[in-house]
């Protein structure tokens, strides 16, 4: 036995030793092999890795703002290893945060050394000032600052495909190089010279950003996932970070129907999020246009409060631009359709565009370009919106059908002490009020089981057809076809009637939260809201309805309620409707006319008789050409499946007469030449019938009878 020491998870003097057997470390829950060197207790065969026994106790890690004490414990399935993302066994010693952060690292993970930016020089052989090399401590070979390519030098193609160990971007100019042949690390000047160690970012109200060299992270701002150089928030329970690229964006811009700031992200991996404006994502909207979103997908205006996004072709936009190819300014349209055609033009590009997508039109000569052939335009209008002598408005899709001068003095509106939301004036709805939005169906005389029972009859008795598509089903789609117009006027129709939530009527949070104004002295609404409220009244003649009974705060609450109804449907494309959005816009406008007797019966009326025809109309369209293309697919399977038997049938055949060929009597004579019997063609046969009925012991022992 060699050496012995104290170690700080167990209580008795443990001695280094050697052992015939394997056992498990109490550190890492590894086996020590056998004869391998560790430390144990002879008192109670407590055993640790001599690797293991050299952990500190308490460290500071660069993955973690806080210090890391290791201790053991039972983990979570759950819970992972922030270093290599890898579960704990039971009873695993690990390092955690001190500060209650749901930290957890391995105590081997927790050892590693981690990189950090910090440089130092050394001299070179020679005597210029160009011999000095960097050596940083995240690397193991020195440094040299590259400032431009050298002339006649291949080094272009030797820093293919290279990405800087910190923010992970490809090469450009300056960088620190490695002076190793075959290592092709670098760092960009800029990752170690500029960046600041704290920063404050707009979309991070508390404490500065603290810059960390990580494991690959996901960026909260553009969701790029491969970054290793961040900006983190240390305070406890704050999850937000950003990649370098990130922490410097100035381009913040103000959308009329979002109550928050957005920021243009620019260079995002945002396939799959969820656009607010079109209510799609980015692969979604490949099956319709792949080349038109390719230039702008990677550009993102996004509010990380509340994780509102809208895609560039979707965002805040010029109302007008100015292009130098073309004498009149443009204006910004939410679509164009050009003579009733089926093939529209880009007259920038003159390549096709989407009928369905925004674009910049000229009224005076029908002159349409894409967006993305305008984008240096836009961008740089969007850039200097802050600019005083910039007076050009910016709008997302679908705000210029709203009239957004609502008449209430800004300044006052902003400096109003008073701020109320509208979750506020659900709070100043008296118990029977809130009853009526959570029961909304007890005031025109019905239970809620009554309706919803009668809803589930019609449900289950429509469900078939609202699965229609399958070529086997032919029978259901055939029925369908025969009775559309009945099914139409009756059971779909009862159905959208007696839908009935069990919650009742709800209101988003992004609602709730949102600061109220009031709009000509009768409603207070959200924000967001006001220019449809303001449209609405317009064409009411001053008013949504004839009950003065309700309290103010009901009457706002029921106005926004049907604002919000109308903002979803202006929203929604007609090819994008679900029959669950037709059920929950009726069930809303219907309770909405029985609350607040609001001027209503128009979309009731036209949801219920008129748009449920369009959309089973729309559906049969489409249901049409999903069923064409399913028997073409049938049709074309079992043309190459009769092609295939039609093969093997002819196979099979040649195969037949080749065994005609073949001399069974010739071959009978060979193998039975003692049978004395004449050979014919049936030979064969009856050889085969004397065969059958005889055992194995019957040819052994037929001597023996």
């Amino acid at each position: 036995m060699g050496g012995a020491i104290q170690h700080f998870s167990h209580e008795h003097t443990l001695g280094e030793a050697r052992s015939a057997y394997t056992s498990s470390c109490k550190i890492c829950n590894q086996l020590i092999i056998a004869f391998e060197s560790f430390f144990g207790c002879p008192q109670c065969f407590y055993v640790i890795h001599k690797i293991c026994a050299e952990f500190p106790e308490h460290i500071n890690n660069s993955l973690h703002l806080h210090p890391l004490s290791l201790f053991t414990s039972s983990f979570e399935s759950s819970i992972r290893c922030f270093y290599c993302d890898e579960s704990f066994t039971e009873e695993e010693y690990a390092y955690t945060c001190k500060d209650d952060c749901a930290f957890y690292m391995h105590a081997k993970c927790g050892s590693i050394p981690q990189p950090t930016i910090i440089s130092s020089y050394t001299t070179g052989d020679g005597e210029d000032d160009d011999s000095d090399y960097i050596q940083f401590s995240c690397h193991q070979h020195p440094m040299a600052l590259v400032v431009e390519a050298r002339d006649g030098s291949d080094e272009e193609d030797i820093i293919l495909g290279k990405k800087c160990i910190a923010c992970q971007l490809p090469w450009s100019y300056p960088a620190y190089s490695c002076t190793s042949l075959s290592c092709p690390n670098f760092f960009h000047k800029f990752c170690v010279d500029k960046l600041p160690r704290k920063v404050q970012h707009p979309f991070h109200s508390h404490k500065p950003l603290s810059l960390q060299i990580s494991k690959l992270q996901s960026c909260d701002l553009c969701c790029k996932k491969d970054c290793r150089l961040i900006f983190s928030c240390c305070e406890i329970g704050c999850t937000f970070k950003i990649g370098t690229e990130c922490a410097f964006l100035d381009t913040i811009v103000n959308c009329r129907s979002h109550d928050h700031l957005l920021c243009l992200v620019e260079g995002a991996s945002c396939d799959d999020i969820k656009c607010d404006g079109c209510q799609k994502s980015y692969k979604e909207l490949d099956n319709h246009a792949t080349f038109e979103i390719h230039l702008t997908r990677s550009f993102l205006f996004r509010c990380m409060e509340c994780n509102f996004n809208l895609h560039f072709i979707c965002g805040p936009l010029p109302s007008t631009i100015k292009y130098k190819y073309h004498i009149h300014n443009l204006t910004l349209l939410d679509s164009v359709v050009e003579d009733n055609c089926h093939e529209y033009y880009c007259d920038v590009c003159e390549e096709e565009r989407n009928s369905n997508f925004r674009v910049y039109s000229c009224s005076n000569c029908q002159y349409v370009a894409h967006i993305h052939c305008l984008i240096h335009q836009i961008k740089k209008l969007i850039k200097g919106v802050n600019d005083i002598s910039n007076d050009v408005e910016l709008w997302a899709l679908g705000e210029n059908r709203w009239k957004w001068d609502i008449g209430i003095d800004e300044k006052n509106y902003n400096n109003n002490t008073k701020t109320e939301t509208i979750r506020d004036l659900m709070n100043y709805l008296t118990q029977e009020e809130k009853e009526k939005l959570l029961q909304p169906w007890t005031l025109w005389g019905e239970n809620f089981s009554f309706r919803r029972s009668t809803y589930d009859y019609y449900k289950n008795a429509n469900s078939r057809f609202h699965q229609l598509g399958s070529i086997e089903d032919f029978e259901t789609i055939s029925e369908f076809f025969q009775k559309f117009d009945s099914l139409v006027r009756d059971d779909f129709d009862d159905e959208l009637f007696f839908y009935t939530p069990k919650e009742g009527i709800e209101i988003e949070e992004k609602y709730l939260r949102q600061k109220v104004r009031e709009v000509d002295g009768k409603y207070k609404v959200p924000n967001t809201l006001t220019p449809i409220l303001k449209t609405l009244l317009d064409g009411y003649e001053g008013d949504l309805g004839e009950d003065s009974s309700l309290s103010p705060a009901m009457k706002s609450v029921t106005a926004t309620l049907l604002l919000i109804v109308i903002d979803q449907m202006c929203r929604t494309k007609i090819e994008d409707v679900t029959w669950d959005d037709l059920q929950q816009w009726y069930f809303y406008l219907h309770a909405i006319y029985w609350i607040a007797d609001f001027k209503v019966c128009q979309y009731l009326w036209e949801l219920r008789q008129n748009f449920i025809r369009k959309y089973w109309t729309f559906k049969v369209i489409r249901l049409k050409q999903v069923y064409k293309n399913l028997i073409d697919e049938k049709v074309e399977y079992l043309k190459a499946e009769s092609k295939r038997l039609k093969a093997e049938s002819k196979r099979l055949e040649e195969n037949l007469d080749e065994f005609k060929k073949i001399d069974i009597n010739g071959f009978l004579r060979t193998a039975l030449p003692r049978k004395k019997m004449a050979i014919d063609e049936d030979f064969s046969v009856s050889i085969a019938l004397e065969l059958k009925h005889k055992t194995v012991g019957d040819s052994f022992f037929s001597g023996f009878r």
